[in-house]
């Protein structure tokens, strides 16, 4: 009865920790598709400005040309500074007392002013006058007025990236969090299924003397309990990642975590073709640029990983030596790379393999493809006009 009590609060924990997961990410994907809407309105938005501040010049133009008529052309630049007029309220709506807006308003205000000038020289048949007014002041005007314009729409798409861009990243420090509170869970699990040493010599009808105070095994070695903790906390620190100055250090606690003695951060080229190494920790950086590269389709462990997208282990061959594991980091388009893992003593039976995959895992979601060697050389052999 105690340990179905117990799979029973898992089961309840688990599933709530995957519906409130998913609402929260259902959340995060309406503010995502919000932001989005908002960012292809906004540059409709000042793409009809630019269209309107076009037609402006155009029609200013045709005042002094011969042929049409100046007062189609007046028509022209009214509807168009009309159209320019409300947008600009449109966006005011969306940005309250913002300073670039008071400012292109200010700038709208003064063309206005030096169009009607421009009429008044037109109406009384001094083109000359009317030409000064229309291709200097006018056109310094809407320069002004186009500028202000340009800077608002990159602040504000600017601001729009930033924030969906950050809800990425709650996304995935979410998705981590969620993935290792289920992973703990099931620790949990498998450490009350496992039948305590008393409950084994009772079983067997056997002293509990003759099971627990049996010596160990010479040459044997007892696995250490799995540092979850930490290897959650480089989990986290990835996903806030911005700078990769600041990976090393992540790298060097993951190895503590997973219990390495070293490991390399092995990145696809873009092709699919090679692995390069782009990072280690414990090995000096004249051995890792001795690894070279490797073909995916060779005959290694780090290979096969990337090749079949499965974490591949080389126990050690006995309880001293060191093991190996290659854990494939696993992105939107596949294999982006391989961590590949030295390990020693009891972490070389495989024991941490969940807390190298829960790291891979993270570490896929800020690893991006090299460049291959072919495409590094296009840029070089254009500029010699190859």
């Amino acid at each position: 009865m105690p340990n179905m009590r117990g799979v029973l609060i898992r089961l309840v924990v688990g599933c709530l920790v995957i519906g409130g997961t998913a609402y929260q990410v259902w959340r995060y994907e309406q503010r995502t598709t919000i932001l989005q809407s908002s960012e292809d309105r906004l540059r409709r938005q000042f793409s009809s400005l630019e269209h309107s501040i076009a037609e402006v010049r155009a029609g200013q133009a045709g005042y002094v040309a011969a042929g049409q008529g100046a007062e189609f052309w007046m028509g022209l630049v009214d509807e168009a500074v009309a159209q320019i007029d409300g947008l600009l309220s449109g966006l005011e709506q969306d940005d309250p007392g913002s300073d670039r807006l008071a400012a292109a308003r200010k700038e709208l205000a003064a063309f206005q002013t030096t169009d009607g000038r421009a009429r008044n020289y037109v109406n009384n048949n001094q083109l000359l006058l009317a030409s000064d007014v229309i291709f200097v002041q006018s056109l310094e005007v809407l320069s002004r007025l186009s500028m202000e314009l340009a800077t608002l729409r990159d602040t504000q798409l600017m601001a729009t990236t930033q924030e969906a861009a950050t809800i990425r990243q709650y996304e995935l420090a979410l998705g981590g969090a969620a993935l290792l509170v289920l992973l703990v869970l099931s620790m949990v699990g498998a450490k009350a299924a496992t039948p305590e040493p008393r409950a084994v010599a009772e079983a067997t009808s056997e002293p509990v003397a003759s099971v627990t105070d049996k010596p160990a095994a010479e040459g044997t070695s007892v696995a250490p309990p799995l540092d979850v903790e930490g290897a959650a906390g480089v989990c986290v620190d990835l996903a806030r990642l911005l700078d990769a100055r600041d990976l090393p250090p992540l790298l060097a606690r993951a190895a503590s975590a997973i219990g390495a003695r070293g490991l390399v951060l092995w990145v696809v080229d873009e092709a699919g073709q090679t692995l390069h190494p782009s990072l280690a920790h414990g090995y000096s950086e004249r051995t890792v640029q001795r690894l070279g590269t490797l073909s995916v389709t060779a005959d290694n462990v780090t290979s096969a990983a990337c090749r079949t997208l499965k974490a591949r282990t080389v126990p050690a061959s006995d309880p001293a030596g060191s093991g190996a594991l290659a854990v494939p980091l696993i992105g939107s388009s596949g294999c982006v790379g391989v961590l590949a893992v030295e390990v020693v003593g009891p972490a070389a039976n495989g024991s941490t393999l969940p807390l190298a995959r829960l790291v891979a895992a993270q570490l896929a979601t800020v690893v991006t493809p090299v460049r291959s060697v072919a495409a590094q050389a296009e840029p070089a052999a254009e500029a010699q006009g190859i």
